[in-house]
């Protein structure tokens, strides 16, 4: 059957740009770079917002959604449960009337922290507003003898935490300051009850500070049974209790149908299990992300990938574990990994009201290094205030999300495609599964043919996963039905998911032609695809075959798409 949009190759014409050819060598790709050129018109990756109580208005939301926002972040632990059903609520009311303005629906993806309670120190002797300064060079005792819980010096210091005495010798410890910066001890001797240290980063400090203990392995299994069980018992009635632990956040994360959960300071598989387990048949569609907080979880990237759905690097959080001149070589590393094994990858990345070059280069670099979503961290409690009464904080989050965005854009378009599309080769290795067969060789036609789009229909998103993984030179436009499906497409760069909810066909021929007039006229809104364009589907010939077995090129033309039943 000839469809209206399909065109015979003589009836190409030449209205697109010529294209400058690819260059053999990534140094020969910069020096032909035209400086003036424009960006990429479509945003191939992911920006990833904290939705708290400076912006739980929908009309705020959607206007964030607007500048560019495609994940949105929640943090459990901060949070009530009532509180954090308000959010929810709020962002599926931005989304709605955001889908309403553009007569289809916008998949906005949601994602939450879960953490277990903080690591404290206890109280002071002196009262709750006595301050106390380790000073460097200073050795200083800490125990968890129940005793110093309300009588801290700076001799002695209580610490909740069981596995005190599990450290080594020569092991790191911090604490948060009330000054800048953080105070970091060393592990000089481990007692039965405490252990010595030595001050390396002096600071101040009062009752009840974060401790963070990055290089003792936590035991996450040792309570499986219980955690079980207190899962149980918050699945009927979440909103009830306080977020204090992770099986809590968890829960409600399941009951809200949220699409991802970040585990934080991941370091071996058996975390990752954790939370699978905690999760069980009710949320095992939500994907787990594991953050890279330490160097133990540094070093067991390979295995924690091989867990995880993804990684979540925040650069800030892991130099205090790793040396700050080593954070950029870990950024490559991780990246590079999550390329390979064809796992999204999360980045924090800061961006002010000035928008300094430290900040562009940052997020340029980020987007060419291969990070599938940026996680920008946005300030509206601005010094600004305190000078101009009328400074609009969401309308300066509105422009910090626009300019990171035209950043990623510009970013995206001098990514030197050999160094990218080696992940083919990558996959060749084994070819047993079909549907990786099918992708790689659909990736192979849209590269020869100079397809602008690749249009495939999915219900689990693994053909579109696929896609992405081989890093066509050409966006992915994925088709579902599943609306989880449509946001949990948003963590990989490149795919522009599409909830399809129109009524189903009587033939599965029909379905499938259907969905593509609807990707079609989706991409031609987007302007993504013009007259004369090549673009490359990916479809199955049969219903319920559970794999993509066919794959098409075809030619845009210049008249509207109509249905031919």
């Amino acid at each position: 059957m000839a469809l209206p949009w399909h065109i015979s190759l003589e009836a190409i014409s030449n209205l697109k740009e010529k294209e400058q050819p690819i260059e053999p060598s990534q140094l020969l790709h910069y020096c032909n770079l035209n400086i003036h050129k424009n960006p990429c018109e479509e945003l191939q990756s992911g920006l990833m917002c904290e939705i708290g109580m400076n912006n739980k208005e929908p009309t705020v939301i959607q206007r964030l959604i607007a500048s560019g926002m495609t994940v949105a972040r929640l943090n459990l632990r901060d949070l009530e449960p009532d509180a954090s059903a308000q959010l929810i609520q709020s962002i599926r009311q931005a989304v709605c009337n955001y889908s309403a303005e553009l007569d289809y629906v916008y998949p906005l993806a949601l994602i939450v922290d879960v953490r277990g309670p903080d690591i404290i120190t206890g109280d002071l002797k002196g009262g709750a507003r006595t301050m106390i300064e380790l000073v460097q060079d200073q050795t200083i005792r800490l125990t968890t003898d129940a005793g110093w819980r309300e009588c801290g010096t700076v001799d002695c210091l209580f610490v909740g935490y069981d596995h005190l005495t599990d450290l080594q010798p020569c092991d790191i410890i911090f604490i948060d300051s009330l000054t800048s910066g953080k105070i970091k001890l060393s592990v000089l001797a481990v007692g039965d009850d405490s252990i010595e240290c030595t001050v390396i980063n002096g600071g101040t400090i009062g009752a009840k500070m974060t401790v963070r203990i990055s290089k003792v392995p936590h035991d996450a299994e040792n309570n499986t049974k219980k955690t079980r069980e207190r899962f149980d018992s918050l699945s009927s009635d979440s909103s009830q209790q306080p977020f204090e632990y992770m099986e809590d956040q968890i829960a409600w994360a399941v009951a809200y149908d949220i699409d991802g959960v970040l585990v934080p300071n991941a370091q071996a598989p058996q975390d990752i299990r954790h939370v699978r387990h905690i999760l069980s048949e009710k949320g095992k569609h939500i994907l787990v992300f594991a953050c890279i907080d330490s160097v133990v979880g540094l070093d067991n990237i390979d295995i924690l990938l091989s867990e995880a759905d993804g990684i979540y690097v925040d650069k800030c959080i892991l130099s205090t574990d790793l040396p700050v001149e080593k954070i950029f070589i870990a950024q490559k590393v991780i990246l590079a990994k999550c390329n390979y094994a064809g796992k999204p990858c999360i980045c924090k990345a800061v961006i002010n009201e000035q928008i300094p070059n430290l900040c562009v280069n940052d997020i340029g670099n980020l987007v060419l290094d291969g990070a599938d979503v940026l996680s920008l961290e946005l300030h509206y409690d601005s010094p600004l205030k305190k000078f101009s009464p009328s400074f609009d904080a969401v309308r300066m989050a509105e422009h910090c999300i626009a300019a990171a965005a035209v950043i990623c854009r510009q970013a995206e378009r001098i990514i030197w495609q050999p160094k990218t599309y080696g992940n083919i080769r990558l996959m060749q290795n084994s070819l047993e599964d079909p549907s990786k067969a099918v992708c790689i060789s659909a990736v192979e036609l849209a590269m020869r043919s100079r397809a602008v789009v690749i249009i495939c229909l999915t219900s689990s998103g693994r053909t579109a996963k696929i896609l992405s993984h081989a890093k066509p030179t050409c966006p992915i436009v994925a088709v579902t039905r599943l609306c989880h499906t449509a946001r949990q497409l948003r963590f990989w760069r490149g795919i522009r998911a599409m909830h399809y909810f129109e009524d189903a066909k009587s033939t599965w021929i029909s379905e499938v032609e259907s969905r593509i007039h609807s990707a079609l006229d989706y991409c031609k809104a987007k302007r993504v695809v013009r007259a004369g364009d090549a673009y490359v589907i990916v479809t199955s010939l049969r219903r319920g075959v559970g794999y993509c077995d066919s794959v098409r090129l075809l030619y845009a033309s210049a008249r509207d798409t109509i249905f031919v039943e």
